[in-house]
């Protein structure tokens, strides 16, 4: 029997394409499409408890109650997911043009450009690239390791793809952590998968994503796709 993340993910793959280019919205303008377009603009807005309780009363994310549109885009900027947004919180909110997201990696990638399919993880940008032949097609934020389980550097490759994966180690003694939509890409335990974004690296040395985002890569990544794991561009 098919199970239904299988056929979920069988039709995430198919709209992939068709998705993934709204990431890349104003890239095309950049003269040197293998350099990072530059950091835009922001401005503060300090998250008011009764934003919170007016959130909850939509049934909408704090993203989408005060952002609208604009609320996956200052989301990806913020790289924190909206259960870590509390009254207080400051979020920077990107000064771009109706329409444009917010991509801080470059358009095309020449050391990938022999991959069919390869990803690129840029750590002191804390964002994940998916390129096809070195050209960027969809681009997620994430938190990688803290200081004291730092994600390893290096090139690697996917070894293994678990839908439902649930960590070894963590929490200790025993494990059990769920990390869905996992990716793993070390010949250890370190992982790409759905997790907590808190805006910051703050995982053990795997790479989290937002659930929904990791879901997409999963259906897009094959056994032995390239991933490169760089300090910066």
């Amino acid at each position: 029997m098919v199970s239904q993340r299988t056929v979920r993910s069988g039709m995430l793959a198919a709209a992939f394409h068709a998705m993934a280019f709204v990431s890349l919205v104003g890239s095309a303008e950049a003269q040197d499409l293998t350099a990072a377009p530059p950091e835009p603009a922001w401005h503060p807005y300090r998250v008011r408890g009764a934003d919170i309780r007016a959130a909850a009363a939509g049934h909408a994310s704090i993203y989408q109650h005060l952002f609208h549109e604009a609320a996956a885009t200052v989301a990806r900027f913020n790289r924190l997911d909206p259960r870590f947004v509390y009254a207080g919180t400051r979020l920077r909110v990107p000064e771009l043009a109706a329409g444009t997201d917010y991509v801080p990696l470059p358009a095309e990638y020449p050391r990938a450009a022999a991959d069919e399919r390869s990803i690129l993880i840029v750590l002191d940008r804390q964002f994940l690239g998916a390129y096809e032949h070195g050209r960027l097609v969809a681009s997620y934020p994430i938190s990688s390791g803290r200081d004291d389980h730092p994600t390893p550097t290096g090139t690697y490759r996917v070894t293994r793809l678990d839908a439902d994966h649930h960590s070894s180690v963590y929490p200790e003694p025993d494990g059990g952590w769920p990390m869905p939509w996992a990716m793993r890409f070390h010949r250890s335990e370190y992982w790409i998968h759905g997790g907590e974004l808190v805006g910051h690296p703050a995982s053990h040395g795997c790479v989290r994503m937002f659930p929904e985002d990791a879901e997409r890569l999963f259906a897009w990544a094959r056994i032995g796709t390239r991933v490169r794991i760089i300090r910066d561009l």
